[in-house]
């Protein structure tokens, strides 16, 4: 379903020949997150919040890069290909997805494929293979035919028609024949049709043409002149952008078709498909991968806390911590397809039997998650209140108002705060046994060194509003016997404890600003520029015409030119 619904045949070019071999090198990015304050993605506020244009610049995006596959969607590229039967290699079995920019998707636009890694490409694609090729019916099925020679000519269609499937676009003549080729050599040694096109089946999946996504792009001329000088994507290469981010999966036969219909410059057409294809529970694990890395609670698979001082801490608590917030994300963009800022005041919440007894929810049994509501006037709000948001950003045994601060200035707001000068100390005063201090009071003494005050007044005024909240996200009314002071200020604007904060939070207008921009960096698989600015606020602003719809981001991203177009190929020297 999805994106492989007939409907999209109606809603997309052709794409020249993909480069062949691996491609070496590295996308340098030479780009970075602005600077401490400032304008946002090309956007600033006025003095009542509302988020305006800043001055126009030429669009002038970055020139077009190869992504490598993720694990993900290699595997549902080798499911689109043979069916769900497949027993899929391990994620663990397959070249690891690191994170660039706090993306996976950035990382995989940086990569190429080292020895090692080739190694396991080829050992995973023929544990795919062979499971197809052990069964004649399912090898049969996949060739469309039972050819008893490589003379028949149901070879060639095999080719032709896997190849469109597996390289996302058609193959040229010369193509064919190579892989024809190829299967007679093979065929020379081991006299077995069979064997010498599972061999050719697999040199395919192994192509750099399968295992990475070639964006290239034909010239813009005269006849655009708004967008002359430009590249922009073909109908296939927008078909494969396009199927990727929304379902970490390859086009379909029907959206390939469209694509070549030129059906992919029809906006309206791309929305209805779209929004269609949302619906889809397909669309829920890539745009919930998404948020995962947003946030970085991946880290929360490896979370660590000092079981003395933590006796509610287990190894299964940090994932169950990192799936609650998740099916935040899902419950709200997805069920509620509300405004993506509730994320920050939403009083209801997704819990198991660990995760009751960090909040103190009594009746929850078993691992099984259940949604609960928290108390109107409770203690607790949405995101920044959740066990995982604030264990996952704090020491393991104490909290930290300084990176709980930090995470909200940098990954919510969009803002950046450098790393301490080299040579200063950054261990805080410690408390005595004659007079105790509060962590609180101890960064603000902290805070009284000029060179660390510039940074810490960035974070630790956010983050003592969080101070409530041991390093497991539980409850304290008092810490080492004294009363916790939760007013603080976020730049001036004043709050008193988390669940202000987090309406606080809620309003700021950086955070819808950030969130457009951070999608804008994920869906182009790179970080943006000054020549993005124009893209960029263009998202931002139908975010907010549309009452921070996150959907509708997703939607107005495809539709955007910072996704559509690209800028010529530099020359090499």
């Amino acid at each position: 379903m999805g994106l492989t619904h007939g409907r999209f045949k109606r809603a997309s070019g052709r794409a020249r020949r993909g480069t062949s071999g691996i491609v070496g090198g590295a996308l340098l990015l030479a780009a970075t997150l602005g600077g401490c304050l400032g304008a946002i993605g090309g956007l600033s506020t006025d003095g009542g919040g509302t988020t305006k244009p800043a001055n126009k610049v030429p669009f002038k995006p970055q020139p077009a890069t190869i992504h490598r596959l993720t694990s993900h969607q290699l595997q549902n590229s080798w499911s689109a290909l043979f069916g769900t039967e497949l027993v899929i290699p391990i994620a663990s079995s397959l070249p690891s997805d690191d994170q660039a920019y706090g993306f996976r998707s950035i990382s995989a636009a940086m990569r190429t494929i080292s020895p090692l890694e080739a190694e396991q490409y080829e050992q995973a694609t023929y544990a795919v293979i062979d499971q197809v090729w052990a069964k004649d019916g399912w090898r049969d099925a996949t060739l469309g035919c039972a050819p008893t020679t490589l003379d028949d000519p149901c070879i060639r269609v095999y080719f032709a028609k896997f190849g469109r499937r597996a390289w996302r676009r058609p193959l040229v003549a010369e193509e064919v024949d190579e892989l024809v080729a190829l299967s007679k050599k093979v065929d020379a040694f081991t006299s077995s049709t069979p064997e010498a096109l599972k061999f050719a089946t697999a040199s395919l999946l192994q192509s750099p043409n399968f295992l990475f996504r070639i964006e290239q792009g034909l010239p813009v001329g005269p006849e655009d002149p708004e967008h002359e000088g430009l590249f922009k994507l073909t109908g296939l290469e927008m078909a494969t952008r396009t199927s990727y981010l929304l379902l970490d999966s390859p086009p379909s036969e029907g959206m390939l078709d469209a694509a070549e219909q030129g059906l992919f410059d029809n906006p309206e057409l791309v929305r209805a498909a779209l929004a269609y294809t949302l619906d889809q529970p397909e669309a829920r694990g890539p745009l919930v991968r998404f948020f995962r890395d947003f946030m970085n609670i991946g880290r929360l698979d490896e979370l660590d806390k000092n079981i003395e001082l933590f006796p509610a801490f287990s190894q299964t608590l940090g994932p169950a911590m990192r799936t609650e917030i998740e099916k935040l994300f899902e419950a709200k963009v997805f069920d509620e397809r509300g405004d993506f800022r509730s994320l920050f005041t939403t009083r209801t919440t997704f819990v198991n039997d660990e995760l009751a007894k960090v909040y103190g929810i009594d009746g929850i049994t078993g691992p099984e998650f259940v949604a609960v509501t928290l108390p109107n006037d409770g203690k607790r709000s949405g995101l920044l209140t959740t066990p995982g948001f604030l264990a996952m950003n704090a020491h393991k045994t104490a909290t930290s108002p300084t990176h709980r601060g930090r995470f909200v200035r940098m990954n919510l707001l969009c803002q950046d705060v450098p790393p301490p000068p080299m040579g200063v100390s950054t261990a805080l005063p410690e408390p005595t046994p004659s007079e105790p201090k509060t962590l609180r009071e101890r960064l603000e003494a902290h805070r009284e060194d000029e060179l660390c005050r510039s940074c810490h007044q960035l974070m630790d005024p956010i983050g003592f509003g969080l101070e409530h909240f041991d390093a497991l996200g539980q409850w304290r009314d008092l810490e080492a016997g004294l009363a916790i002071d939760a007013v603080s200020d976020i730049d001036g604007r004043p709050f008193d404890g988390a669940v202000e904060l987090s309406a606080l939070v809620a309003e700021l207008p950086e955070v819808g600003v950030c969130i457009a921009r951070r999608f804008y960096q994920h869906a182009t698989a790179r970080l943006d520029t000054k020549g993005d600015r124009p893209a960029v606020d263009s998202l931002v602003m139908s975010f907010v015409e549309s009452d921070f719809d996150f959907r509708a981001l997703v939607i107005d991203m495809v539709i955007n030119d910072g996704f559509r177009y690209v800028s010529a190929p530099k020359e090499t020297p």
